[in-house]
């Protein structure tokens, strides 16, 4: 039982989430969590105060917790933003563990400058460090279980209505037909010759890659010990293929379906029960591509 929990658990937390902490998104976000924060304060007062230890006005007050958990949203995303190959691999995991480090940290900030803002003795106890962090978690809460849902859907109406709106487009699978490409590994030995116009799609697994091809209507798989990047330099004569994922290059000779998620876009392939994905930064590169085609 306790085994299956945790197997449900590990799935659900391994799962991939948009990553959305990117750009002008990011700016935007930070202003909106900014001004939120402010008028859930300044408006509802959801915490008891005692008006005679404040040293400032209320509203400003406010505006300084308001602005320091944007500040910290944006200083943390702004860093993690630059990390290759992040918004590929975030999940559900990730985000949990790094909102819940940040509610903590805007916590910790929120004491630190209870000297600034309150006139009290007590400011520097552990009843009042406490306060302050569990008021951080509690609306933090709150204000996930509002915008991340709702960014979520967002997301994901917005890819899936750009993936409908797609022109179907044929293309011709003979222009490659027979086309053999000698492909060199990190295994001298375990060289081989790609039947070009049976590729699927490769897809990265740790120091290997799994190649899928067509065979008269049957997947065949190949494994070999070769970088997805040194697969894809030595296939970059082909016009057909892009790397639509940081673990994934396809043929776009062989797409049946394009639909939408909140990550980005889902491929069906010819003989393929996988998705595919495209990743929301590689969209642009995955239309400009078909259409050349």
């Amino acid at each position: 039982m306790l085994i299956t929990i945790y197997n449900r658990l590990q799935k659900f937390l391994s799962q991939p989430y948009p990553f959305y902490y990117q750009g002008r998104l990011l700016i935007t976000s930070s202003l909106i969590l900014f001004i939120s924060v402010f008028l859930f304060n300044y408006l509802i007062e959801p915490f008891e105060v005692n008006v005679q230890e404040h040293r400032m006005p209320f509203v400003f007050i406010c505006l300084i917790h308001a602005l320091i958990p944007a500040i910290i949203y944006w200083l943390c995303f702004s860093r993690l933003q630059k990390i290759p190959g992040l918004d590929e691999r975030w999940n559900v995991g990730r985000e949990i563990i790094v909102i819940v480090s940040l509610l903590l940290l805007i916590g910790i900030v929120q004491f630190l400058i209870r000297d600034v803002i309150y006139n009290n003795p007590n400011n520097w106890s552990w009843r009042y460090f406490y306060e302050e962090i569990r008021n951080a978690l509690l609306v933090g809460a709150l204000f996930s279980c509002i915008f991340v849902p709702a960014n979520f859907n967002r997301l994901y109406r917005l890819n899936r209505s750009h993936a409908e709106a797609l022109p179907e487009v044929r293309l011709p699978q003979d222009v490659v037909t027979g086309k053999f490409i000698p492909i060199q590994t990190q295994v001298r030995s375990d060289d081989f010759l790609l039947d070009a116009g049976a590729l699927l799609f490769a897809r990265a697994e740790k120091n290997y890659v799994e190649i899928y091809l067509d065979n008269d209507g049957l997947v065949h798989k190949l494994l070999k010990r070769i970088s997805m990047k040194e697969l894809e330099a030595q296939l970059a004569g082909l016009p057909f293929l892009l790397k639509t994922h940081r673990s994934y290059l396809v043929n776009l000779l062989v797409i049946e379906e394009v639909s939408g998620n909140a990550q980005g876009y889902r491929l069906r392939l010819k003989q393929c029960d996988e998705a595919i994905p495209v990743s929301r930064n590689l969209i642009a590169a995955f239309e400009e591509k078909r259409k050349s085609l």
